[in-house]
């Protein structure tokens, strides 16, 4: 019982939760001293399933784990690997089947087991563990998509697992998230004028905005923007490629099924106090140190209706109600059969009176940056 945590209730709420406490108390004489208090069911054989499905992958996981029950700390039997997984006779069929507009099969995929060695440490047991894959060839190649626009599931599909284990047949059907438009303005990153980055009014002399804008397509629910901001750290003869993450906004389609104008904007002034915060000026630098502005990027990441369903119920409460539906949406077995998608536009530039702020306003100019990106201008690192 020691790695269990023991919580009191807080002093103020004492006088009212006293009588209750006598009235358990009295309620326990009845029961007897001597009969032992059974917390723990019957063991009965629980599946867990997480697998998530992405158009760009050619090699898709699915984890397949089992619930366990026990005396004693959980925290000591999650860290036994025979607690979390399936012995390979326990599961005698493992197929991914792809669907047509009719539900019929028309293609499938065998799962097979592979083994990761380098799993963190953590509550579980590590570094080994069990995965199933299946892999799938390549479909079409999508364009004006600036990187990987390999494709290697059906869009307009549904994909289909089925498994059995230990006898029970556990089924669960997914869509793909379907690939989605960015507008030309904010996808050109080649273009001199109309696709830069400003975060400052024209005359430099106040905070803007920049918006990101994309149109949603089929079976896309969930939106996740970021922005990544690249550079180079160049001390003496050293140069170091670094970046930093940062979220930018968060927009949920009304309808998943309708194709939706979202958008998201970035603050001007919250990105350059974010600049200064991640990124520390070192007083003794001098002339010959610098940090070369390479691009910033938008990295957009988007779930299916099933995948955002899940993702809302796990995420941490922030309100006094508490108690929340647990939610799967395979049959027979608990967990996420879900599809998910992301796509990135790489190597924005700032604009004229953004580059400037970059370079020399109150939040940044002690970090001293240059840009690697505007070759012969006023901040160019040449």
């Amino acid at each position: 019982m020691d790695d269990v945590p023991v919580y009191l209730w807080p002093p103020q709420l004492e006088p009212m939760l006293r009588p209750l406490v006598l009235v358990a108390s009295a309620a326990l004489l009845f029961i007897g001293c001597t009969n032992d208090l059974e917390i723990n069911d019957d063991y009965a054989d629980h599946t867990i399933i997480y697998g998530l499905l992405n158009q760009r992958d050619s090699v898709h996981l699915v984890k397949i784990n089992k619930a366990f029950l026990g005396e004693g700390s959980a925290y000591d039997m999650a860290l036994v690997q025979d607690s979390n997984e399936y012995r390979n006779e326990a599961i005698s069929y493992a197929k991914v089947f792809r669907l047509d507009a009719s539900g019929n099969a028309i293609d499938s995929f065998p799962l097979h087991d592979t083994i990761i060695t380098d799993r963190g440490s953590g509550e579980f047991y590590s570094p080994v563990q069990k995965l199933s894959y299946f892999t799938t060839p390549f479909v079409q190649r999508i364009p004006n998509i600036a990187t990987g626009s390999r494709m290697y599931l059906h869009q307009d599909q549904t994909y289909r697992l089925h498994l059995r284990v230990n006898g029970k047949d556990i089924t669960s059907t997914c869509p793909i998230v379907n690939d989605f438009s960015i507008d030309p303005v904010d996808q050109d990153t080649g273009s001199t004028f109309g696709s830069r980055v400003n975060l400052m009014n024209a005359q430099g002399t106040d905070y803007g905005s920049y918006e990101f804008n994309w149109k949603s397509k089929q079976d896309c629910k969930r939106f996740v923007v970021s922005f990544r901001f690249r550079y180079d750290e160049v001390t003496g003869t050293d140069t170091v490629r670094t970046s930093f993450t940062q979220f930018l906004g968060k927009q949920v389609s009304t309808n998943s099924q309708v194709f939706q104008d979202l958008a998201v904007t970035m603050g001007g002034q919250l990105f350059f106090s974010g600049l200064s915060t991640y990124i520390r000026a070192n007083p003794e630098w001098t002339s010959v140190n610098k940090r070369i502005f390479r691009g910033l990027d938008f990295l957009v990441s988007v779930a299916n209706d099933d995948f955002h369903t899940y993702l809302t119920l796990t995420e941490p409460i922030s309100g006094i109600i508490e108690d929340r539906p647990a939610y799967s949406n395979i049959d027979g077995a608990l967990g996420i059969w879900g599809s998910r998608y992301t796509k990135n536009v790489v190597g924005k530039r700032l604009g004229g009176s953004t580059l400037t702020q970059l370079v020399q306003g109150p939040y940044t100019a002690d970090l001293h940056f240059c840009s690697a990106l505007d070759a012969g201008g006023a901040f160019s690192c040449n």
